[in-house]
């Protein structure tokens, strides 16, 4: 059983996660202050420093919450398919829009590699992305839709078309969302087709 302190001290963290968030979101990682996120959270500057060592680690916090977040919704649209192949497209599809949403888009992909550094967000992606790529690539092997088996290779340049994919979107203004996302869907679809092939 969880202590009422425990509790509290999870109550607060996730305050506070939820009030960066939602900063983070609108005003970026540079425009954002760890004053600002005590304020929206209505905590004390202490309170913030009590949990997080500073901004960046903060920001990795919320980071994670939405890797977790949108991977969930991934897992979901693959699973709920017919099929694989179906379930990889509903999956990319998935990301594609979760990337328009400031909250994804513009946390994870626009300010993740300035507030993590370079290469702190490639692991971070890596730690979310690379087992669940891997799981689709070799689910369509195993249900005869790849021409060749995937190698150990395949799963890291996906990751990194996908993340390309991502800085394109969480970078772009929002009345560029719709024909970039088609665009880049387009795009995967053809990828998809190069790979896939009839049952049997």
């Amino acid at each position: 059983m969880t202590s009422p302190r425990a509790e509290a001290t999870a109550a607060t963290r996730s305050g506070l996660v939820e009030a960066a968030t939602a900063l983070f979101a609108e005003r970026g990682f540079a425009g954002t202050s760890i004053d600002d996120v005590a304020a929206v959270a209505g905590m004390t500057k202490g309170a913030v420093y009590h949990h997080f060592t500073g901004k960046a680690a903060l920001f990795e916090a919320v980071f994670s919450a939405r890797e977790a977040e949108v991977h969930a919704r991934l897992g979901a649209a693959l699973d709920t398919a017919p099929d694989h192949l179906a379930g990889a497209r509903a999956a990319l599809t998935t990301f594609l829009d979760a990337c328009t949403e400031p909250a994804y888009g513009r946390i994870v992909f626009r300010d993740g590699p300035l507030a993590l550094g370079w290469e702190r967000w490639r692991e971070c992606e890596a730690d979310y992305g690379y087992a669940f790529i891997a799981r689709i690539l070799d689910g369509l092997a195993r249900e005869g839709y790849l021409a060749r088996s995937p190698g150990v290779s395949h799963p890291t340049v996906v990751l990194g078309m996908l993340s390309s994919a991502g800085q394109l979107l969480g970078g772009a203004p929002p009345e560029q969302h719709a024909a970039l996302r088609t665009e880049l869907l387009g795009f995967f679809d053809q990828v998809l087709a190069g790979l896939a092939v009839a049952p049997g």
